[in-house]
């Protein structure tokens, strides 16, 4: 089938599916019809053109689509078109346990290497420092009298910590926990 067949074979199939019946009596009704049209896409020979017509098509009777990632996309409202909630929804979603929650998000930095422009005491070993971007990050907690500040125009690493801290190494000391301000 040529890759124009198929898209207008996905196309016509998908519209058919979009017809939802309302009624719970025309449920079984729907059900044929959505088996009816998967069946129409497993004649599809390009993997990625058949898998896009199962996957819209048993969106539209309700069912769940695995995405690359593992979890399950729901659609709402029983079948109703174009209303995707992806996982858990709600309060608290973020701290259920899942491989995902240990991933950063695409594109996210886990650890930058800035100069520092300045650097200020705020209280009893406690900083502020401000970095070459104009990011300011102040120290969490107090640091010892020994330990080597950091001056202008040494080079740190900022690193993600758990729980979205920040831990600042400098010089092979132990990690110093810092927010950013600004």
């Amino acid at each position: 089938m040529s890759s124009l067949a198929q898209r207008t074979t996905i196309l016509a199939l998908a519209g058919l599916a979009s017809v939802v019946p309302a009624a719970p009596a025309a449920a079984q009704a729907n059900r044929e019809a959505v088996l009816n049209i998967l069946v129409e896409c497993a004649k599809i020979d390009d993997p990625t053109a058949r898998l896009a017509c199962y996957d819209a098509n048993i969106r539209n009777a309700g069912g769940v689509v695995r995405t690359p990632l593992g979890r399950g996309a729901r659609v709402q409202g029983g079948g109703a078109p174009g209303i995707v909630n992806e996982g858990p929804q709600g309060f608290g979603r973020e701290n259920i346990r899942s491989k995902e929650r240990f991933e950063a998000p695409a594109g996210q930095l886990h650890s930058i290497r800035p100069k520092v422009t300045a650097i200020k005491e705020r209280e009893p070993g406690v900083y502020l420092l401000t970095l070459e971007d104009g990011a300011q990050w102040l120290f969490a907690d107090s640091v010892n009298h020994d330990y080597r500040l950091p001056r202008v125009g040494s080079i740190l690493e900022i690193e993600r910590g758990a729980l979205g801290s920040f831990l600042m190494r400098f010089d092979g000391q132990p990690p110093v926990q810092v927010r950013r301000v600004q």
